[in-house]
């Protein structure tokens, strides 16, 4: 374990000039790395030292009537590298990349089919996809195009929730989500987006 320490203790520093640098890229790949070295570190730590009889799982409960998360599917996202959508056209280039990308892996009306069924009220994910719309051919085409996989809770709220108090509460709990009313059910739903 001591050397998986000293990994750790690596990447944090290359995450330190990472972040001097400024560089998205870098930075978003070395918190992969770390992530994976703490994931490591915690599963020869439990093979060692938890038997495995002894953990009990508690269900998580929730205090609040206004949201509950009904469902966690796998979608696929296209991540951003830029600080502000507003400086610039870097989200013109951003839509028109994602947008390419989708017609060359011919998920782009599975893609349009899904967000047209929905009328989005409120996010910062722009480019995003249920994995189970897109073809495997689709799904290797995107990954090369550097899409990436994820877990997305879906979040419904209460019918007594007003749409600025829903969009209060993504603002305050969330960091990565789109807030949307379903068109078919008129229910308020968010996507929270697990990265």
């Amino acid at each position: 374990m001591n050397y998986q320490m000293d990994d750790l203790k690596e990447a944090v520093n290359r995450l330190n000039d990472s972040l001097f640098k400024d560089d998205p890229e870098e930075v978003d790949m070395v918190v992969r790395m770390i992530k994976n070295i703490v994931t490591q570190i915690k599963n020869d730590y439990w093979a060692l030292h938890v038997n495995e009889d002894d953990i009990v799982i508690q269900p998580v409960h929730s205090n609040t009537k206004e949201y509950k998360i009904i469902n966690t599917i796998e979608f696929l996202y296209k991540p951003m590298y830029f600080q502000n959508i507003y400086e610039g056209n870097e989200i013109e280039y951003y839509s028109k990349d994602r947008t390419e990308e989708l017609v060359e892996s011919a998920c782009i009306e599975a893609h349009n089919d899904f967000w047209q069924s929905h009328e989005i009220i409120y996010g910062n994910v722009y480019g995003s996809l249920p994995l189970e719309l897109a073809s495997k051919e689709g799904f290797a085409k995107l990954l090369k195009c550097g899409w990436k996989k994820t877990n997305v809770d879906i979040v419904e709220f209460s019918k007594s929730v007003a749409v600025d108090q829903a969009r209060e509460i993504a603002e305050r709990k969330y960091r990565h989500y789109i807030l949307l009313k379903e068109i078919e059910t008129n229910c308020i739903l968010l996507l929270r987006y697990n990265f």
